[in-house]
């Protein structure tokens, strides 16, 4: 029975797959470099050299997870195209429309659009978000010319919302890729990656451009008013984080975790349940931060100078949290474990906190 399912779900694919390529064509190779409807501008910010790749009447197709091809007369541009295996931008004939077409209702979009698509799990990390999207708006700075739509990967989750509020970027203007994965504008304008200068993410995430996180605190820092009476302490709990994914990245022991650190003044804190500009402050006036590595450590950009970090972290985890605090001139200090259970990849893996351990560090900040 399962066998004839697949059998029918493949039929079915390929029915679908073979009437688009018969409305839009087939995807035949890599365009030229020369042609008239494609232009490169190359920048510098603070020493680091990124791209604006222009594209007159293109269209883009996203399969919304690893590839988004931009396309003029069916041939892929290779620049700001971009087909992730295992996180790498491998080359541009890997791209799924070779494979499959662009097998979606085309949206055709008057003006000039400008994407901000990175794929995999950018889509919706508040990382991905604060790193790896919002920093292409500097980037752009350098386009002397109007942006009239942002092609996002994704509108879902509060913080996009609010962060779009905060940039004025009106809802009106923006283009989610989940509902529009294949589109058709007048001019798309594709930024190269804000730090993903190598091709090498597990190299270029540890070294991630200052300018990048100086920008950051220019556009929201701002906004702060001090209106809350945070906790000049807190840990981070992510115990509401889904744990049925099988990447999962818990504390064992993390009631006893709380405990230890409620005794020692530490207010206990989910950062999913305030707004984004309420995050920023409480960083921003934090003395001291406890918590396990995860991505709400981003909001560390927010912190001022010599403010305390302990992050608890699985040794397969990097040191791409330790990195940031340096750069951001924090005080940082860490408890690394063995994983106790799952290590299917880098930053994945249960741990089980030593509590004496965390006594004596809590002593030292």
């Amino acid at each position: 029975m399962k066998n004839y399912k697949k059998f029918l779900q493949s039929l079915y694919k390929s029915i679908i797959y073979s009437i688009f390529t018969l409305i839009y064509g087939k995807i035949r190779g890599v365009i030229s470099k020369n042609n008239k409807r494609f232009e490169t501008k190359n920048i510098e910010i603070e020493k680091n050299n990124y791209k604006i790749f222009i594209c007159e009447k293109s269209r883009l197709y996203t399969d919304t997870i690893h590839d988004a091809a931009t396309i003029i007369d069916n041939k892929i541009v290779a620049g700001p195209s971009f087909q992730l295996r295992n996180h790498i931008n491998s080359n541009p004939l890997e791209n799924i429309v070779f494979k499959k077409g662009t097998p979606a209702i085309k949206k055709n979009i008057k003006g000039t659009v400008l994407s901000l698509l990175i794929g995999g799990s950018g889509n919706y990390n508040y990382w991905h978000w604060l790193l790896d999207i919002i920093p292409r708006l500097k980037i752009i700075e350098k386009y002397d010319n109007k942006i009239d739509y942002f092609l996002l990967p994704n509108l879902e989750t509060r913080f996009q919302f609010e962060t779009l509020e905060l940039l004025k970027i009106p809802l009106n203007k923006t283009i989610s890729s989940k509902k529009y994965n294949h589109i058709y504008a007048d001019k798309l304008v594709i930024t190269s990656h804000p730090y993903n200068l190598t091709n090498n993410p597990w190299i270029d995430h540890l070294h991630i451009p200052n300018w990048i996180y100086i920008f950051l605190k220019e556009k929201f820092i701002p906004y702060v008013k001090s209106n809350k009476q945070f906790s000049k302490k807190f840990y981070i709990d992510r115990s509401d984080t889904n744990s049925s994914n099988k990447y999962s990245r818990f504390i064992i022991n993390e009631d006893e975790v709380k405990e230890t650190l409620s005794k020692q003044g530490y207010a206990i804190i989910k950062l999913a349940n305030l707004p984004f500009i309420e995050q920023v402050e409480l960083f921003y006036t934090a003395k001291s931060i406890v918590g396990l590595h995860g991505a709400g450590f981003a909001n560390l950009i927010f912190c001022k100078k010599f403010t305390q970090v302990l992050e608890l972290k699985s040794e397969t985890a990097g040191n791409i949290i330790k990195n940031l605090a340096k750069t951001n001139d924090l005080i940082y200090k860490e408890i690394t474990c063995k994983p106790e259970s799952i290590n299917f990849s880098n930053q994945s893996g249960d741990i089980k906190i030593n509590i004496d351990l965390l006594n004596k560090m809590l002593k030292s900040i």
